[in-house]
């Protein structure tokens, strides 16, 4: 009996130190200025998110008060035929990896739009006060991937019936949201949220009960895209074991890995 209490202890330790060391990725990886309340609590400050109920130190979540601002322009892919598509689904850092993986996409950058304020820093935008989204910016070329099948994944990736709210983000900044570039890409999204809406008015729960259901989805011509702090650029990627990615991310990555693999990068596909 000791002995399996030791080795309990050893288990629990060892997974402390893990998380500890993802933290510290985490907090290395942003700058000084960073903090808002989901980046916080993605480092794993509370005594629930760590096994066995052990604290972390107080130094281990400290993150400073200021938010630093990027005026980082989108390059122009006109010239080369490309295509951008600027999506809200929820947190930017769910819906970046999810579009990371598909073939045809060039670039994925997580910014804000929608929004009345120039400029905005990532606090202002989780206020709600400066009214903008959370977006993701996908440059893609067509005749790789087709603006039909980003549709088609973005519906995928998200829940667009929860107005304002992806499971326990909460906030005006999660909405659902399309921003279209192009005359095309607003009839496409059109006709996509059409046969979302029929979709969802079949969903039954246990195949016999209905489930209503609506999207709430904002359609709107695309005005000015803010990009987003550095830190927010690649976030699964540099840290995919953080508490919040390993709960809300990898499962809807790995979701559309199972359902559109023929969309899948030759360096995703490999897991399917």
């Amino acid at each position: 009996q000791l002995h399996k209490m030791a080795l309990g202890r050893l288990i629990t330790l060892a997974s402390t130190l893990t998380l500890l060391s993802h933290s510290a990725l985490v907090l290395s990886s942003s700058p000084s200025g960073v903090s808002t309340q989901r980046f916080a609590n993605s480092i794993v400050t509370r005594r629930r998110d760590l096994p066995g109920g052990l604290r972390l130190p107080r130094w281990a979540g400290t993150v400073r008060r200021k938010s630093s601002i990027s005026s980082e322009a989108l390059p122009d892919i006109s010239g080369g035929g490309g295509e951008r598509a600027v999506f809200g689904g929820g947190c930017f850092w769910c819906i970046e990896a999810v579009f990371q993986q598909l073939k045809g996409v060039k670039a994925v950058t997580s910014g804000y739009a929608g929004g009345g304020s120039s400029n905005p820093s990532y606090e202002e935008v989780c206020s709600g006060k400066s009214g903008h989204a959370e977006v993701v910016a996908i440059d893609f070329n067509p005749r790789e991937i087709d603006y039909k099948d980003l549709l088609d994944v973005f519906w995928a990736a998200h829940d667009a019936t929860t107005k304002n709210r992806q499971g326990a983000d909460v906030g005006t900044q999660y909405r659902s949201s399309i921003f279209y570039t192009t005359e095309r890409q607003r009839k496409l999204a059109l006709q996509s949220m059409a046969s979302e809406n029929e979709r969802l008015s079949g969903r039954k729960l246990l195949g016999c009960i209905p489930v209503p259901g609506q999207v709430t989805t904002e359609l709107e011509p695309l005005e000015r895209f803010w990009t987003a702090e550095k830190y927010h650029q690649n976030y699964f990627r540099k840290a995919p074991y953080v508490p919040y990615c390993a709960v809300n991310i990898a499962p809807k990555v790995a979701k559309i890995k199972g359902t559109f693999p023929k969309l899948l990068a030759s360096a995703f596909d490999e897991d399917v």
